[in-house]
């Protein structure tokens, strides 16, 4: 059991995760925080309006397995002043308010009730953490008080040793797409810390640590992305108020990507709602914070929809069409 308290006088560590209608994989992520070799951190669940009973099964686990569960809605985190004397704070969110809004509840709980000198871990519901991910992450950011942001090395969850990305991904703004860095590298072969971070563009949203300051500093994450994008733009608007963000290598998550919604890096995996989104908000993101690049982004959507095309997925090229004439709807179905 952890030892978190408002009378800790050490940094203290808000571990934020968001559930949708997914309690196996939060529970094998929860069972993984709990296993941490760190104490002094506190699990901030944000469940985003699971309309299955996932939030009753979470509650079930945490229950059977003794820790202290503090419960408040969504409409609760106006009045706190400080953090409740509980392992876990489980926050219902009014609806699903995506990637971005379900976690800045988290985020808001964090700047209302901890310290500027506190963190805070956004980690996905589908990753289980390394006993030592939280204590690689702290120790990196004691040493260089100057980062902001951290990421680890994300590791596939069922090829131990496969590397899905260091720390992040390098964003090309003139074509709206990224690409992880070192993905397909064994971890006795992975790229140097500082080769990393000279090619990092932003923290993937498996994991990322955050100092807190930063978090007061730069705001929330942008909600209307709802699925996608929102890490860079936190990340580009985090550089151009100063902060900068860095790699902690001997952090490792392992990673089971889009078990919740459907979100493979490969078109034919990925959900419908999935899609959408990832190719929406490559407009969208890039009209916000890179507008001289929209219309190369346009010409590079051309190859997304010729790839739709040549891979027989006739429905998701029209999608495609649809969004760069900007008539598409959202889809009403995640798959």
């Amino acid at each position: 059991m952890n030892t978190f308290s408002k009378q800790t006088p050490s940094a203290k560590v808000f571990i934020v995760i968001l559930n949708w209608n997914n309690a196996p994989d939060t529970v094998e992520c929860l069972d993984s925080v709990f296993k941490l070799e760190s104490d002094n951190f506190q699990v901030v669940i944000c469940d985003n309006a699971s309309i299955n009973n996932s939030k009753a099964a979470i509650l079930d686990y945490l229950v059977r397995h003794n820790h202290v569960v503090h419960k408040i809605n969504e409409t609760d985190l106006d009045s706190i002043k400080a953090p409740f004397d509980a392992e876990v704070v489980l926050i219902s969110n009014r609806r699903n308010y995506g990637y971005a809004g379900g976690n800045n509840r988290g985020l808001n709980y964090a700047l209302s009730a901890g310290a500027e000198t506190d963190y805070v871990w956004i980690i996905n519901n589908d990753v289980v953490l390394d006993p030592e991910a939280l204590n690689s992450l702290v120790t990196e950011a004691v040493k260089r008080p100057e980062i902001s942001f951290w990421g680890s090395t994300i590791l596939d969850y069922l090829k131990r040793e496969t590397i899905q990305t260091q720390g992040g991904d390098r964003f090309y703004p003139f074509v709206g797409m990224s690409r992880h860095i070192g993905q397909g590298l064994k971890l006795s072969t992975q790229l140097p810390q500082a080769t990393v971070e000279q090619k990092m563009s932003y923290i993937v949203g498996a994991s990322v640590f955050v100092r807190l300051s930063a978090v007061a500093k730069l705001g929330l994450m942008e909600e209307s992305y709802f699925l996608y994008f929102e890490e860079v733009d936190w990340a580009t608007r985090a550089g151009r108020l100063g902060l900068s963000i860095g790699y902690a290598p001997e952090s490792w998550v392992y990673h089971k990507e889009g078990a919740t919604i459907g979100s493979s890096a490969h078109s034919r995996r990925k959900s419908v709602l999935a899609d959408y989104y990832g190719v929406k908000n490559r407009l969208v993101m890039t009209g916000r914070l890179f507008p001289l690049a929209l219309p190369t982004v346009y010409l590079a959507m051309l190859f997304t929809l010729a790839k739709r095309l040549l891979t027989g997925q006739f429905d998701r090229a029209w999608m495609v069409v649809m969004i760069i004439l900007g008539l598409a709807r959202r889809p009403t179905q995640p798959n």
